[in-house]
């Protein structure tokens, strides 16, 4: 029997599937990721199921879809499996130590589910920067689109919640039983708004050209865009939002990932030292990304891909499986339910498909083998639920609110500018995204409901269209 290899989840709040300097796609430094990424299997179409953190964070600890395990929007704070049955708690059956550090997003946030410890932002980390010189510093939410406005951080590096996280981290691989394999969730909060690097990170990116956001004047988001995405929009003040504001949030984005990327230095660095680097399987993604602009949109909650595509590198160590080399780019579509099944057989928890769970194994023969796959994406909404059906090829979004379709050529048009739904060139793929999705989604409905009057709502109460306020999380 193979030694059990010790397991390093990393993800990160709000991280788009092209935010790493190793995609190209934006002039983002990230050297140790990058780095990663060169001894990783990198899956470029992966995908968050529900694009909101909690459902997303859901899918991540019982491998299952928010349209199985019913965790489909935000303001769901519950955790449908038990304990045993969990990420943390299978492994933790199998033998492993389970630690959690950073940003969890569990409710109740101190219910363990299967982590013997957890060191958590913003609760521990708050107590902790209470003691300092920074106390009453940690930001929050800001109103509506205000998240969207970039500004510094309060704090200095070793003060931030990315520091913490990964400090936090380092600690127990120093104090874990070295005995035994261990399960570490690394989590940051950060690049989730506000966007408040510290300045010298902000200053890295002086000189360097910001790409703007795909908008273009002739695209559906301009010319015929759902009724979801323009209450989004009115709903943030998303529309207010000027050119060099929507630049300098870029700007300020990319400079939270790279001091992510700077401190998963120290911890791969620690890895190192301790000579566990090549006995661990490192896995970095996110719960879901951030349009960023795109299509007029920040935040999250949407199929796009700026929003529900995510990151998804996976270094696997020889001794665990032969069947990806380092640099491997593969195209077939994954998602945030994979990771459950994929860990389990990495740590010899189970070698065939577990049936209950929506997520498949990517070290399993049966996974090279599959050629086209379809993922499909849910999340619950109070004006009309959406969905997504995606082969990697063609992607399929649909708004229960008035029965909007939208159909995009992702080879062709990444970035999803062209809706195709009503071309004849495309009837054909329409035609079977259609019947994959109605039988993914029997229960998919049309909503007939009429836009708000947004003026004369902004004009009566301002404060109707504000984002949520809280001191801590984020969603």
């Amino acid at each position: 029997m193979r030694k059990q290899p010790n397991i390093l989840l990393v993800t990160t709040d709000q991280h788009r599937g092209d935010g790493l300097g190793a995609y190209r796609a934006h002039p983002i430094m990230t050297p140790h990721l990058d780095q990663l990424a060169a001894e990783s299997v990198r899956f470029d179409r992966a995908y968050s199921d529900a694009p909101v953190c909690i459902p997303a964070r859901t899918t991540i600890m019982t491998g299952k879809c928010a349209y199985t395990h019913g965790v489909d929007r935000y303001g769901e704070f519950r955790l449908p499996e038990k304990p045993a049955y969990t990420l943390p708690g299978r492994l933790r059956e199998a033998g492993y130590q389970t630690h959690a550090a950073g940003k969890m997003h569990f409710h109740p946030p101190r219910a363990r589910y299967g982590f013997e410890r957890m060191r958590l932002v913003p609760e521990d980390y708050v107590n902790w920067l209470e003691q300092t010189p920074f106390a009453g510093a940690y930001r929050g939410h800001g109103l509506g689109g205000n998240e969207a406005y970039p500004v510094y951080s309060a704090v200095p590096v070793d003060h931030t919640s990315t520091w913490w996280t990964v400090q936090e981290s380092i600690e127990f691989l120093r104090q874990r039983d070295p005995e035994s394999p261990f399960f570490l969730w690394t989590s940051f909060e950060a690049p989730h708004p506000p966007f408040d690097p510290p300045e010298s990170y902000v200053r890295l990116y002086d000189g360097v050209r910001v790409p703007p956001p795909a908008d273009p004047e002739d695209g559906w988001s301009r010319t015929d865009p759902p009724p979801w995405v323009v209450n989004r929009k009115a709903a943030f003040n998303l529309d207010d939002l000027t050119p060099d504001v929507v630049r300098s949030a870029r700007k300020h984005y990319y400079a939270q990932i790279t001091l992510i990327d700077y401190q998963l230095g120290r911890l791969f660095g620690e890895l190192k030292r301790q000579r566990l680097w090549d006995d661990t399987i490192v896995l970095f993604t996110s719960d879901h990304g951030e349009m960023l602009g795109d299509h007029g949109l920040f935040h999250k909650s949407c199929f796009y891909e700026g929003s529900a595509r995510v990151p998804f590198l996976l270094r696997v160590p020889g001794s665990v499986s032969d069947r990806w080399g380092p640099g491997d780019v593969v195209t077939t579509p994954v998602m945030l339910a994979d990771i459950y099944p994929t860990f389990m057989d990495a740590a010899g928890c189970c070698s065939e498909p577990d049936e209950e769970r929506d997520g498949r194994s990517l070290l399993h023969a049966d996974f090279a083998r599959l050629g086209e796959r379809w993922v499909y994406g849910y999340l619950g909404d109070a004006d009309g639920n959406l969905y997504m059906a995606t082969n990697g090829k063609w992607k399929y979004v649909y708004y229960e609110w008035g029965g909007f379709e939208q159909l995009f050529d992702l080879e062709l048009d990444p970035n999803e500018t062209k809706n195709v739904i009503g071309s004849a060139e495309s009837r054909e793929a329409a035609t079977l995204c259609r019947e994959k999705f109605k039988t993914r989604f029997p229960r998919a409905a049309v909503r007939r409901k009429p836009l708000p009057d947004y003026a004369s709502m902004k004009a009566s109460n301002p404060l109707a269209w504000r984002g949520p306020i809280r001191y801590g999380g984020h969603l």
